[in-house]
């Protein structure tokens, strides 16, 4: 007798499996949202939303070929951008139109230039990029300067000139003013005094010293200074913005593992200084020295280390007082972690572990973190495999997102590799192209109006292990209600759109597919409308099928929300 039931786990994340039959379960360029109600009501309790287009907003300079490295937003509302070989300030007119202004140039490799903010009157916005310079652009005077980084303290063991090892950082947090950065090579960090690029222009104060000794007045209490330039060095080699009063550089090593810096992070006034195998927090405090001069120290203690590191610090992200990152530790590595000040939690499935495992070289991969409509996405992306994984903090679900690719038809890895929220919007840049991009809720297409593919396969559905017919499929979603009026064919307006939607089913757990079959959402006004699948679905020959998977996709430039899938189904022996 014919039956009718909800498709089990149709309304859910991406959960594929090596082994189909285990977990053939996509959702791309879909997400799940939860209704936040205190108590259970209406017919369903979470749907699938589709994710929003993209508009390309200022084109850059594409000489090497290199796209997007990095995105910052400044405290006074100002956009800053890193693309191919050039740092760009990015303004917006009375006009409401996207106006960039270069500031200088980097590096042409392809690394990630990471920005950061001293903060105080005069606050600075500093970026590294791998070179032995920090960078820095004064918001007060619109000035750009840029400063060598400290020389290593401890230098690689085939150095024979001390004058040449430079430290290269990679990342650089600020923190009470104090400007943080790290050495990739090896386990030192250094940092300045608090605001020392604010307030007193290129100028500061320093002891007076003689054959090592602080020199004091005829008084012998107070102790003599003299004024030096930041960008100065010193009679060690070192640039006095990173040496204390007493002309010696401020510096931090490891105390937990003495493992490569890979990344550092600012996240609920705390540093967040990744190894390849280890994570140290630090927490800054102020004391004074014994002239009653004010200076920062950096506390970790046992309970702020862990044995779970990032090996690829690209990864490293934080949104919303949480830090994530794939993580890397002496017994494992290819997990996915978020922590927001305590103990790291495993967000990650089996499933995806594996399949990154899979991928072999990795070393590309890339992760940035942004929050829309409620929600707070963190965007782990390997390019070489072409793929993108999407975690959602708010629901704990992941799902998949892609770009098309137009001349082969492919979905590939989701274009932007940064993004930052400014002027009200959410920015994205992209990873091998020279487009800045917003997220348009408006527009369903990607930044080149190419289709956004969107797709759910659901979990493999037996009925107590006996053979059973597949009669019809319905699905309710927002029929009706498409804005994509009008659209154009041929150079003609076609007055009726009507979006369709293609379902494909298999009976033997995902591996393989039977034919594409297609059914209409409504044209606009129509909200009756009901899409629904009628006979067709292959049985599997002369025996009937134990179980079913159900693909569905949409590509449609339509905003897609699904409520509900049902099905009836019609059992014909017990097992």
């Amino acid at each position: 007798m014919p039956s009718v039931i909800p498709v089990p786990g149709f309304l859910g994340g991406s959960s594929k499996s090596d082994v189909m039959m285990d977990s053939p379960e996509e959702l791309l360029n879909m997400f799940v949202e939860k209704k936040e109600v205190a108590e259970p009501r209406g017919y369903t309790q979470k749907v699938l939303r589709s994710v929003e287009g993209e508009r390309a907003v200022l084109t850059f300079p594409f000489e090497t070929r290199i796209g997007c490295r990095g995105l910052f937003t400044a405290s006074d509302g100002t956009m800053f951008a890193a693309f191919d070989a050039s740092i760009y300030r990015i303004t917006r007119n009375d006009n409401g139109i996207l106006e960039k202004t270069l500031i200088s140039a980097v590096t042409s490799r392809p690394s990630q230039v990471v920005f950061a903010e001293t903060g105080g009157i005069d606050s600075h916005v500093v970026w590294v990029d791998g070179n032995s310079f920090l960078y820095a652009y004064s918001l007060k005077n619109r000035e750009y300067r840029q400063f060598k980084t400290p020389l290593r303290v401890y230098k690689s063991a085939d150095s024979t000139d001390i004058g040449e090892e430079y430290s290269t950082p990679t990342h650089v947090v600020c923190i009470a003013g104090v400007i943080c950065i790290n050495d990739s090579e090896n386990d030192t960090w250094y940092y300045t005094d608090p605001y020392v690029l604010g307030g007193t222009g290129d100028e500061r104060e320093i002891y007076k010293l003689l054959n090592g000794q602080v020199q004091y007045e005829n008084d012998g209490v107070t102790v003599q200074t003299e004024t030096v330039n930041i960008a100065a060095e010193a009679d060690n080699g070192v640039s006095y913005l990173w040496l204390d009063r007493y002309s010696l550089p401020k510096f931090q090593t490891a105390e937990y593992v003495a493992d490569r810096i890979t990344a550092m992070v600012l996240c609920n006034d705390r540093i967040y200084c990744f190894g390849t195998k280890s994570l140290q927090v630090y927490t800054p405090t102020m004391t004074e020295d014994a002239y009653g001069n004010s200076y920062s120290v950096f506390s970790s203690t046992g309970n702020n280390t862990r044995d779970n590191g990032a090996e690829i610090g690209a990864t490293v992200a934080t949104l919303g007082g949480k830090v994530f990152w794939l993580g890397s530790n002496t017994i494992g590595d290819h997990s996915v972690w978020v922590s927001d000040g305590g103990a790291p939690i495993r967000v990650s499935s089996n499933n995806i572990e594996r399949e990154l495992r899979s991928f072999g070289n990795i070393s590309d991969a890339y992760g940035f973190a942004y929050a829309y409509n409620g929600h707070q996405f963190y965007v782990l992306t390997v390019p070489g495999a072409d793929r993108t994984f999407c975690y959602d903090v708010t629901t704990q679900e992941w799902f998949d997102r892609s770009t098309r690719d137009p001349v082969t038809g492919r979905d590939r890895y989701w274009a932007p590799s940064f993004a930052t929220a400014a002027y009200g919007e959410i920015f994205l840049g992209s990873y091998s192209a020279e487009f800045l991009m917003q997220v348009d809720p408006d527009k369903f297409t990607d930044f080149r109006d190419n289709p956004i593919i969107k797709r759910r396969t659901s979990p493999v559905f037996v009925k107590d292990f006996a053979p059973f017919r597949l009669d019809a499929f319905w699905m309710e979603w927002n029929t009706g209600t498409t804005t994509q009026s009008n659209p154009v064919e041929n150079g003609n307006y076609v007055s009726a759109f009507n979006p369709v939607a293609m379902l494909e089913c298999s009976n033997d757990g995902g591996n393989t597919w039977g034919m594409e079959r297609w059914a209409h959402g409504g044209k606009i006004g129509q909200y009756f409308w009901r899409t629904e699948w009628r006979g067709g679905f292959p049985c599997g020959g002369y025996q009937l099928p134990r179980m079913y998977v159900l693909r569905l996709t949409i590509s449609d430039p339509v905003k897609v929300v699904i409520t509900a899938a049902k099905m009836q189904i019609t059992q014909t022996r017990r097992p």
